[in-house]
């Protein structure tokens, strides 16, 4: 039995996995956007937080899009959308054994990956969506479905 004064650390391992979109990107971005944030992660771990990027090679080539196109961007052609969209298809498989070979506890996946939550059910563990967009956009959306207006 625990005193009162005893204070129970449990460490838990959280993984997230935003879109590929700039605006989505948070801790686990293709090579190319790694460098958006790299250097805050660097400057926590430094300070004694355990926190890492897991890079994960984005297969351009094999969808048909030149070296260095992985992720959506207002500057795109509209024809590269459906190429990453096949290419982050192909990453589903080897981004679950990443969830298991890490041992997540919880993931927090992105709401374009629907297939987390299969995922999460086979690695028996929770899985959180990550919604993007500022609390407006959210509660004006609520608010039209719920009104109808």
């Amino acid at each position: 039995m625990e005193s009162a004064n005893e204070e129970v650390h449990t460490k838990i391992k959280v993984m997230f996995l935003p879109f590929t979109s700039t605006s989505h990107i948070i801790s686990m971005p293709p090579p190319i956007t790694a460098s958006l944030f790299q250097s805050s992660v660097g400057r926590d771990s430094s300070l004694g937080r355990l926190i890492r990027t897991h890079i994960v090679k984005f297969p351009a080539t094999e969808v048909g899009l030149p070296v260095g196109v992985e992720t959506f961007n207002t500057d795109m052609a509209p024809d590269m959308f459906s190429e990453i969209a096949k290419g982050l298809n192909q990453l589903e498989k080897e981004i679950e054994k990443l969830f298991e070979k890490l041992e997540a506890d919880c993931i927090v996946t992105d709401m374009f990956y629907p297939w987390t939550v299969d995922a999460a059910a086979r690695l028996g563990i929770p899985r959180l969506m990550l919604l993007i967009g500022s609390c407006f956009a959210h509660s004006a959306q609520h608010s039209v479905k719920k009104l109808r207006i």
